[in-house]
């Protein structure tokens, strides 16, 4: 039990909400990752696709950082299923350093899903297609987390606990990321507290146009996309 009373103690939780915020992935899904760059008289796109992992930051701010003289306005363009909490902090701290406004935009059937919202929120414009879609669900450990806290040599008892604890980690991480990653300018506190009771063992999707009609201030403007 002395086995147990380390993992539930202060240093396990410490350490499992460490996990909990470390990049998920593989190199799999890396490979699915793509900057494109594509520059306008009166403006530069750079859209990103694929998940919200590394070097996502620091590909992100290489773009960012090649066009920080150009005058023409910056718009970054998201489809991402989400990803890892730590580094979509990344990629949003590298908008924020940025002593100019870049906006952010979701295309026509076009996702930004779980992490990706903060990203999205990041921007100076948020702007999306009314038919774009987002979603939102809990904070979850990766899956070699999960496995590596069910170890075989654990009784019936003490995986029990272990699962309870897992479920306290997770909800934390959640309430922690809906308030400083998601509850931010302009967003409806009394809609996303709605959001956060709604979304417990389920993911919600909603389509740009939905989170305007509720008033949520998740976007700014619909700009509906060819």
């Amino acid at each position: 039990m002395s086995r147990l009373a380390t993992l539930l103690g202060v240093g396990g939780i410490l350490l499992l909400w460490g996990i909990c915020q470390m990049p998920s992935g593989s190199k799999e899904a890396a490979s699915r990752q793509t900057l494109s760059i594509n520059e306008q008289p009166g403006r530069i796109l750079l859209g990103w696709s694929g998940p919200v992992q590394e070097p996502m930051s620091e590909r992100v701010a290489a773009a960012l950082d090649r066009f920080k003289s150009d005058p023409r306005s910056l718009v970054l363009i998201l489809n991402s299923p989400g990803g890892s909490i730590e580094h979509g902090r990344k990629v949003v701290a590298v908008i924020r350093a940025r002593s100019r406004a870049i906006d952010t935009f979701v295309q026509k059937a076009g996702v930004c899903a779980s992490m990706c919202v903060p990203i999205f929120l990041a921007g100076s414009r948020r702007m999306a297609d009314p038919d774009a879609y987002f979603m939102f669900h809990e904070a979850s450990l990766t899956s070699s987390a999960r496995d590596n806290m069910k170890r075989p040599e654990l009784g019936e008892a003490e995986k029990v606990l272990v699962s309870q604890t897992l479920k306290t980690v997770e909800a934390r991480a959640t309430d922690d990321l809906f308030r400083n990653d998601i509850g931010i300018r302009g967003v409806n506190g009394v809609w996303l507290a709605s959001m956060r009771k709604k979304i417990p063992g389920r993911d919600i999707w909603m389509s740009a146009q939905q989170l305007v009609d509720e008033g949520s201030g998740i976007v700014d403007n619909l700009v509906p996309a060819p």
